[in-house]
C-alpha cells in the first residue's frame, strides 16, 4: 500500500518542493518508503515544471528580468537546510552544455534552439527559453526519484478540495474533466492565477463598453487582448513596472517597430526608434511615476557590508510590545532604513521626524510640484532614468551595487524574521505588500536596454509619461477615461490598460479551487480563512500547514503561494544567496515525508488504493468519458519525431503515454510528466495513438494493442529494413488491398478493427514546435489527412490543430501514398488554401 500525496500545481514552485523531496527520500532516514512507496500526484492543466507562467510557445520579445547566470532552480552550499544539496546547472551554465553537447537539449525547434546556443551568462534570456529550462529540470528530478517515490501527472483542472467522507483523515480532489482523486496528504501549490474582475474594473469595462472604448484588466502580458488598441489610439497606461515592460515591447517592436543604435558621446548605448506606424499614443503613469530600476551590471560583485545588524532577530525582539507583537512603521521601517543608511553610500540616515524614513526611496518624484506642468514632469522622468542608468551601467556601480545587494539580503531575512502575523493588527494589509512593492522597484527591474528602448520611444513620439501620484476616472459626461498626474498633465482617452498583474486574493481569483477555500455555503466547507494579518490569502503557519477557520491548523494539509500569508519569495533564485525560497521548500518537503512515514500502516486507517501497473489503469480508464477538447495520445516510439510531437502536445495540455523500451528514468528526461505505459496497454489507455516508429517495426506490432483505436501513421519507409519489411507486405496483401497499397493502408489491414489516419510524417521533428501557429494566424502550416473513418479523421484533425496546424483531408487511406517520400505532397510548406489547391480533385478532398 502507497501513502498518496497530491500537489494542485506542477510550475516552478511546486517541483521545486518536488525536487527536495525527491534527494531527501534517498536518504537512509526515509527507509520507511520502501514498505510503504509514496505516490505524488500533480494536477495542473499547463506543461508540468513551468506551469502556466512560463510558456514555450510565449513571443520571444518577453524577457526574463534577471541574467542567465542569476538563475537556478538546483540548491548549493549556500543554502541551509537538512536535505542533501544535489548539484545542478545555472540557466547560462545548462545553455552552455547544451551549447558544448553535454546537455541534451529540451527542443528539437531550431529557432528555440538558436536561442538557447545564443545565451552567455551575461544574456537576458526569454521567458520562453526559462520555459524550457524549467521542463529540462522537471525531468532531471523525475530522473533522480528513488524507486520507493512514483509521480504522475493529471493535466486538468482542480476544482475544489474536500474531506473524504468514507475516512476519518483524508482528502479528494475534485477535478474538472474525469472521477476525484483520494489524498491521503495534499500540497496546495497553485502558481499565479488569472482574477476576476472586482466591482471597480467590472464597472470600468462597462463604462468602456458603453461608451465605445476600451479597458484591459490586469494580466499576464501574453495574454493581453492588444489587439484592441489601434494604430495611433490614445492610450492610458496605468502602472509602470514589469508588466508595463512587456507591453512596451509586444506594442513596439512586436507591431514591426525597430529600434537602432544612436550612440553619443556619454551615451554608448542610446537607442533610435522607428516606427511601423502600427503603435498605439501610450500615456504612462502610476504611482511613482516612473520604471522601475534598470538591473545593474556586475551585480553579484561584493559592495558594501556583507552582514546585517539592525534587523536581526535580537533588535527586532527588544522592539516587541507586551503583546509580542510589532508595527511595521514604527517598529521595522526604522531598521530596515538604518540598514540601507549603513550599506549605501549617500543614502540619507535614520530619520527623527514623524516622516516615512524611505520616501527618497520609494517615492523618488515626491517632490514634484502639482503646478509643474507637462514640461516639467517630462523633464523630472527622463532625469530619473538617465541618471537612473548612469548609477547602474556606467563606470562606477558600486554605490548602486550595495543597495541592490542590501535589499537582497533583508528580503532574505524578512521572510525568516517577520512572517505577517507577527505584526500588530495596525500594520495588516500593508504587509507583505508594502516591502514587496519596495524590493520590485528596487531590485528587480528590467534588463537596461528596456529603459534605453523606453528613452526612444519618448523621442519618437510614442510615449508620454503622466508623472508621478496617476489617477484615473471614467469621466460619464465626455465618455472617457481622464488621467491626472500629480504634476499637473491631464488627458483623456478612450483607452485604459491597467499595466500590472492580477492581484493575488481569493476571493478575486478565477481559480475555483482557491474561491473555495474560504467560500461561503453555497461553495460547500470552507477549509481555511483569510489571514487577518494578510487580508485576501489563504492563512498558513509558520510550516505551511493550512488553518482552519477554527484557529487550528487542518491535518495534512500544506499550501505555499502567492495567494497565502506567506512571505513573498521567488520560485528560482541566483546561486550562492541562500534563496528562502530553497529553505523553504527543503523544510516543507521534509514535513510531507515525515506525515508519510506514520500513515505506512497506521491501524484503523482506510488506506489510498494499492499501486497499480499501468495495464490495470489501462483498463479502468477505457470507459472514462472526457470532453473531446482533451484527448489523451499515445505515442509509440519516442524518436525524434515521436519526441518532439509529444513534448508539443503536452505543452498544448494535452497527456501524453509513452511505450518504448527505454527505461523510465530516460523517459522522464526525455519527455518529463508523460506516462510510460506497456505498449500492450497503450491502446485501451489513449484516445489517438502515433505510430512514430520505424515502419518495420510497426509491423511487427501485436495487433490486439491497438484494437479500437484511433492510430495515427507517421511512418516513412527508411533504409533497408523497411524496404525488406514493405516488400514483404505487399508480396502477400492482405484481401483487397493491391500490391502497390500505401503503408497506411497495409497497416490499417494489419491493426484490423483500429482507425488509421496517415498524417504528420511529412513535417520534419525539427519544425514541429516551430511551425505551430495560433488559429487564423496568416502563417499556420496545413498538414495533410488520408483516412477512410470521418470520426477518425476528425480527432486527428482536432489533434492537429490543439498542435498548431491546420488538417486539410486530401482523401481516403489509399491517398496517403501522396504525402510518401518522393510523393508531391511530401515536402514543402502550405497554407490550408495552397493544400487544399493540391488535394482537389480526388476522392474525399475537404
Amino acid at each position: 500500500m502507497s501513502t498518496r500525496l497530491v500537489v494542485i500545481g506542477g510550475g516552478p514552485r511546486a517541483i521545486g518542493v518536488l525536487e527536495r523531496i525527491a534527494a531527501r527520500a534517498a536518504q537512509p532516514e526515509h527507509a520507511a518508503l520502501r514498505a510503504a512507496p509514496l505516490r505524488i500526484d500533480i494536477v495542473d492543466p499547463h506543461m508540468p515544471g513551468a506551469g502556466r507562467i512560463w510558456r514555450a510557445d510565449e513571443n520571444p520579445l518577453l524577457l526574463m528580468n534577471s541574467r542567465a547566470q542569476d538563475v537556478t532552480m538546483f540548491l548549493d552550499d549556500s543554502v541551509t537546510c537538512e536535505g542533501p544539496a544535489l548539484a545542478g546547472p545555472s540557466l547560462a551554465q545548462w545553455a552552455q552544455g547544451i551549447r558544448e553537447g553535454r546537455i541534451p537539449a529540451p527542443t528539437a525547434g531550431t529557432v528555440r534552439r538558436a536561442e538557447i546556443e545564443a545565451l552567455r551568462p551575461e544574456s537576458f534570456a526569454s521567458r520562453r527559453v526559462q520555459a524550457l529550462y524549467l521542463e529540462w529540470f522537471f525531468g532531471q528530478v523525475l530522473a533522480r526519484l528513488p524507486r520507493t517515490v512514483e509521480v504522475r501527472v493529471h493535466r486538468c483542472v482542480a476544482t475544489a478540495v474536500r474531506r473524504d467522507p468514507s475516512r476519518r483523515t483524508g482528502w479528494l480532489v475534485d477535478l474538472e474533466d474525469r472521477p476525484p482523486l483520494a489524498a491521503d496528504l495534499m500540497l496546495l501549490a497553485a502558481g499565479h492565477t488569472d482574477a476576476r474582475p472586482d466591482a471597480a474594473r467590472h464597472e470600468l469595462a462597462a463604462f468602456a463598453r458603453r461608451h465605445g472604448g476600451t479597458y484591459l484588466p490586469p494580466s499576464q502580458a501574453a495574454d493581453a487582448p492588444l489587439e484592441q488598441l489601434g494604430p495611433g489610439q490614445e492610450v492610458i497606461v496605468r502602472g509602470m513596472g514589469l508588466a508595463f515592460v512587456d507591453l512596451m515591447a509586444l506594442l513596439t517592436e512586436g507591431r514591426g517597430g525597430v529600434f537602432a543604435p544612436d550612440p553619443r558621446p556619454g551615451d554608448p548605448d542610446r537607442l533610435r526608434y522607428t516606427p511601423s506606424g502600427r503603435e498605439p499614443h501610450l500615456w504612462l503613469g502610476s504611482r511613482r511615476g516612473v520604471p522601475y530600476h534598470a538591473k545593474i551590471v556586475d551585480e553579484a560583485v561584493p559592495a558594501g557590508p556583507r552582514d546585517l545588524v539592525h534587523v536581526t532577530a535580537e533588535e527586532l525582539r527588544a522592539r516587541e510590545g507586551a503583546d509580542g507583537l510589532l508595527d511595521l512603521r514604527e517598529d521595522v521601517v526604522p531598521l530596515i532604513a538604518a540598514e540601507i543608511a549603513r550599506a549605501a553610500p549617500g543614502a540619507p540616515g535614520p530619520s527623527t521626524g514623524d516622516g516615512d524614513p524611505l520616501a527618497w526611496l520609494d517615492e523618488p518624484l515626491a517632490d514634484l510640484p502639482a503646478d509643474a506642468g507637462p514640461e516639467a514632469t517630462r523633464a523630472a522622468v527622463l532625469r530619473h532614468i538617465e541618471e537612473d542608468l548612469a548609477a547602474r551601467t556606467g563606470g562606477d556601480t558600486a554605490p548602486a551595487r550595495a543597495l541592490f545587494q542590501v535589499l537582497l539580503r533583508l528580503a532574505g531575512a524578512l521572510v525568516d524574521l517577520l512572517p505577517a502575523d507577527r505584526l500588530r493588527e495596525s500594520s495588516h494589509g500593508q504587509h507583505p505588500r508594502w516591502w514587496h512593492s519596495l524590493f520590485s522597484f528596487v531590485d528587480s527591474g528590467p534588463p537596461p536596454h528596456r529603459l534605453h528602448q523606453l528613452l526612444a520611444l519618448e523621442r519618437a513620439g510614442v510615449v508620454a509619461f503622466l508623472g508621478p501620484r496617476t489617477r484615473v476616472v471614467a469621466d460619464a459626461e465626455l465618455g472617457v477615461f481622464v488621467a491626472r498626474g500629480g504634476g499637473g498633465v491631464e488627458v483623456s482617452a478612450s483607452a485604459l490598460v491597467d499595466a500590472f498583474l492580477p492581484e493575488a486574493a481569493l476571493a478575486c481569483s478565477a481559480n475555483p479551487l482557491l474561491r473555495s477555500l474560504v467560500g461561503d455555503a453555497e461553495e460547500g466547507e470552507a477549509l481555511g480563512r483569510e489571514s487577518a494579518a494578510a487580508p485576501g490569502r489563504l492563512e498558513v503557519d509558520a510550516e505551511h500547514r493550512v488553518i482552519g477557520p477554527d484557529g487550528s491548523p487542518q491535518a495534512g494539509l500544506w499550501a505555499v503561494g502567492a495567494w497565502t500569508s506567506e512571505m513573498p519569495v521567488g520560485a528560482f533564485a541566483r546561486p550562492g544567496t541562500n534563496a528562502p525560497a530553497f529553505r523553504l521548500n527543503d523544510a516543507l518537503a521534509g514535513r510531507l515525508l515525515a506525515a508519510a512515514h506514520p500513515r505506512a500502516g497506521a491501524p484503523g486507517e482506510s488506506r489510498s488504493l494499492p499501486d497499480r501497473n499501468p495495464s490495470a489503469d489501462a483498463d479502468r480508464s477505457r470507459p472514462r468519458r472526457r470532453p473531446p477538447s482533451s484527448p489523451r495520445l499515445g505515442v509509440l516510439g519516442p524518436g525524434r519525431i515521436g519526441t518532439a510531437i509529444a513534448r508539443a502536445a503536452q505543452r498544448a495540455g494535452i497527456e501524453v503515454r509513452v511505450a518504448s523500451r527505454r527505461p523510465v528514468p530516460d523517459l522522464g528526461r526525455r519527455i518529463p510528466g508523460a506516462e510510460a505505459v506497456p505498449i500492450e496497454a497503450i491502446g485501451h489507455c489513449s484516445d489517438i495513438v502515433l505510430l512514430s516508429l520505424p515502419l518495420h517495426a510497426a509491423l511487427a506490432i501485436d495487433p490486439q494493442a491497438l484494437r479500437g483505436a484511433v492510430v495515427i501513421d507517421a511512418t516513412n519507409p527508411w533504409g533497408e529494413q523497411d524496404r525488406a519489411a514493405l516488400a514483404a507486405a505487399r508480396a502477400t496483401p492482405p484481401g483487397g488491398i493491391g500490391a502497390e497499397a500505401s503503408t497506411s493502408e497495409l497497416l490499417a489491414a494489419r491493426f484490423e478493427g483500429a482507425h488509421v489516419v496517415k498524417t504528420l510524417n511529412h513535417i520534419g521533428y525539427h519544425d514541429v514546435e516551430d511551425h505551430g501557429r495560433p488559429a487564423g494566424h496568416p502563417e499556420r502550416r496545413a498538414l495533410a489527412v488520408a483516412a477512410d473513418d470521418d470520426r477518425a479523421a476528425d480527432a486527428v484533425s482536432a489533434l492537429l490543430g490543439r498542435l498548431g496546424f491546420d488538417a486539410v483531408r486530401i482523401g481516403p487511406l489509399a491517398e496517403g501514398r501522396r504525402v510518401e517520400p518522393g510523393a508531391g505532397l511530401f515536402t514543402g510548406w502550405s497554407t490550408r488554401e495552397e493544400l487544399a489547391r493540391a488535394g482537389a480533385g480526388h476522392p474525399g478532398a475537404a
